[in-house]
């Protein structure tokens, strides 16, 4: 069974050989939103040793749970941002309410006075 590394296994291995390192292109600087940029393709070599592909597989489980995580923490916040703006919302809606019942009263007494 051969099993391609992509790009991103290739960067990411963290344990190889020489001979291996001199294959394996440098990792780059991450851009601001932290995400890997898109490169072509390139054809890599094939993976038969099944200790190579159970390395690459738990590494992707981990790139995985990795994204996984990030996405539960962004998903977080964002609820707590959406509750403060109801929280927010909901005091000025009753300030509203206060000042309009005001203005009511104040034209009441204007119109008897």
């Amino acid at each position: 069974m051969d099993i391609e590394p992509t790009e991103n296994d290739r960067t990411m291995k963290k344990t190889a050989t020489p001979e291996k390192q001199q294959d394996a292109p440098q990792p780059t600087a991450t851009p601001p939103n932290n995400r890997q940029p898109k490169r072509p393709a390139q054809p890599g070599r094939a993976i038969s040793d099944p200790k190579e592909v159970a390395q690459l597989v738990m590494m992707r489980i981990d790139q995985v749970n990795a994204q996984k995580d990030e996405l539960t923490i962004a998903v977080k916040a964002l609820a707590d941002t959406a509750k403060q703006l109801v929280s927010a919302y909901s005091g000025q809606q009753a300030q509203i309410a206060a000042l309009a019942q005001r203005v009511a009263e104040l034209e009441k007494q204007h119109a008897k006075g």
